[in-house]
């Protein structure tokens, strides 16, 4: 995942061309100033605003009436926040330039729209890298008995929460005094831009990669059935999509063609942009998705072998202790106490139950009690025994 749009690379190199803004003399070819690339923004924008929306609607439901919300939910609204941020400044973008030829924007356009890139710079990353923490967030409670991997994601938090911030600052730090960034008559300097831009591309491809890969192997290690497990591959197939996505843009970045010479209508790589960090919110989502679909449509979705209630005044989902007991310990069977006495279990009365706080994570993920992961439930039971001599 990128950390970067192809909006310049270098003001400072594309202050030539931005600056021969349309005037009352200025002649353009037949159709050329009303040539538009608005729809690489439009189309995606349009398409992942609601959906992105849908799903974290979706998972945060299945979150809260399951299980509870955790950090990682918690953390992901906030990726979701900033990166519809971002798709209503890419919409501010198109409004003031963005998709017309660069000479044919107004310099008064020109300047919002930057300003609007420069903020957007920003909220895209933040969006981008709370996705990811949020997933290993999810990762370390799911696969917590495996202390090595607990040890990995939490390396991958702290060091991706520790970019986040670095890569913030120095976004913001690219010129001096600030508003160069989308002032090009401001006096003062910037940094190369686009070198800085193709080092965020490589480092945020790289925890991508680790991101993606880092779970891979546990879980298609699990024995679940075939269906369960075909149920893992748009989750994965779509992250590993988004990898390709984060290296296409590292490309476009990197190629001999860089920086565009028209930025403000080429617009291929801010497509790959706002695909990118809209389709990482996706997958992140999916999961839970799936088990909303379990619960709407158990007939068409097949899923887990669990069945819960609540308990009065719980505040959560409970196994049903007479569920429990009924399947454990039927009312016709009998036992020998250690008197030698015989044991009724009909007057076996359950005086406490309580779960274990441990979240349904073997649902998140579609997995039952067929096969795979197991979560092991405590209970505590008092109960007492009448004897029978």
């Amino acid at each position: 995942m990128v950390s970067s749009y192809c909006y310049p690379p270098s003001v400072e190199r594309q202050t030539s061309s931005i600056m021969a803004a349309p005037n009352s003399t200025t002649e353009f070819p037949p159709g050329f100033a009303e040539e538009s690339s608005a729809h690489c923004i439009l189309i995606p924008v349009v398409i992942f605003f609601p959906i992105t929306i849908l799903l974290a609607a979706i998972r945060t439901w299945t979150r809260h009436t399951m299980t509870g919300l955790g950090a990682e939910d918690w953390v992901l609204l906030l990726a979701l926040a900033f990166g519809l941020a971002t798709d209503a400044m890419f919409l501010f973008m198109t409004a003031h330039g963005f998709g017309r030829h660069v000479q044919t924007v107004s310099p008064a356009d020109l300047t919002l729209a930057l300003r609007a890139f420069w903020l957007s710079q920003m909220t895209y990353k933040a969006s981008l890298h709370l996705t990811k923490i949020s997933l290993l967030l999810f990762y370390t409670r799911i696969f917590h008995h495996i202390s090595r991997f607990r040890r990995v994601a939490s390396t991958l938090v702290f060091l991706i929460a520790t970019y986040l911030v670095a890569t913030c600052i120095a976004s913001v730090m690219q010129c001096s005094p600030v508003q160069k960034a989308w002032s090009f008559r401001t006096p003062g300097t910037c940094t190369r831009v686009l070198d800085f831009f193709i080092f965020n591309a490589a480092a945020s491809l790289a925890t991508d990669v680790a991101v993606w890969a880092l779970p891979v192997p546990l879980v298609w290690g699990l024995k679940l059935p075939r269906g369960q497990k075909l149920a893992l591959v748009p989750v994965f197939g779509l992250g590993g999509f988004v990898v390709v996505v984060a290296a296409m843009r590292l490309y476009s970045l990197a190629a001999p063609t860089a920086p565009n010479p028209d930025p403000t209508y080429d617009l291929w790589g801010t497509t790959l942009t706002i695909v990118e960090f809209n389709l990482a919110i996706v997958c992140v989502c999916l999961p839970s998705v799936r088990v909303f679909l379990v619960k709407l449509l158990p007939g068409v979705f097949p899923g887990t072998s669990v069945h819960r209630s609540t308990a009065p005044g719980s505040g959560g989902p409970h196994h049903s202790p007479e569920r429990i007991v009924g399947r454990l310990l039927p009312s016709n069977s009998g036992c020998t106490s250690e008197g030698g006495g015989s044991v009724s279990l009909s007057a076996i009365s359950v005086a406490k139950m309580k779960r274990d706080q441990t979240s349904s994570d073997e649902d998140m993920l579609g997995r039952g009690y067929h096969g795979g992961i197991k979560k092991t439930v405590r209970y505590d039971v008092e109960y007492g025994m009448t004897r029978y001599n």
